[in-house]
């Protein structure tokens, strides 16, 4: 019963981790706020980002309230997944700075996974419009550019696609093994999304 009832919470949280940071980083690559995709995002998002844009600012278009608010419900899941599951004990030092690195790999795991669902999608789709596929694009576009200045294209494929997929499963990667270096997190880190 109590795995049950981790998956719900694991899954719940999930849920809107994912859709925070790719608000976090629609704002960074200036999407369109008014496309289908991007009113989604900002739909669920907004109730748990809007108390903290009163008092913490963007700063150059960095949407930091989404950003904080990511590392607060990577903290609350962990405690919550702690308290649930008696194998898990952390300090919470552990589980504080285990959410700031959870936070940093969550975005490079949705990055990664948008770019997997672009390029699939851009296969799958013919040329057909896709507001999904358009969201995914223009969010990732940002990291996906500098590598398109390299000039990757070999016939019809566009390698600079998969150079930055694997920059940032190598960045990921090293992401991890520092947090798990800096912090004993053990089990913990199954309480986290993204690390």
């Amino acid at each position: 019963m109590a795995e049950l009832i981790v998956l719900i919470v694991k899954t719940g949280f999930a849920l809107v981790l994912i859709a925070l940071a790719a608000r976090f980083m629609a704002q960074v690559a200036q999407v369109d706020p008014y496309g289908p995709m991007a009113e989604t995002v900002r739909k669920i998002s907004n109730p748990f980002v809007s108390p903290f844009m009163l008092v913490i600012p963007r700063i150059r278009g960095l949407d930091l309230p989404a950003l904080l608010v990511i590392w607060l419900l990577q903290v609350v899941m962990a405690f919550i997944l702690v308290s649930m599951l008696p194998q898990l004990n952390a300090a919470v030092s552990t589980i504080i700075v285990g959410g700031a690195f959870a936070t940093a790999g969550l975005i490079l795991e949705v990055t990664r996974w948008s770019m997997i669902i672009v390029a699939i999608g851009s296969w799958l789709s013919s040329g057909a419009p896709n507001p999904l596929l358009a969201f995914l694009r223009d969010m990732i576009e940002p990291v996906v550019a500098p590598f398109r200045k390299l000039n990757l294209q070999v016939g019809m494929l566009d390698l600079s696609y998969l150079l930055a997929f694997l920059v940032l499963y190598i960045v990921h990667g090293i992401l991890r093994a520092i947090a798990y270096s800096i912090v004993p997190m053990g089990q913990v880190r199954v309480a986290f999304l993204g690390i």
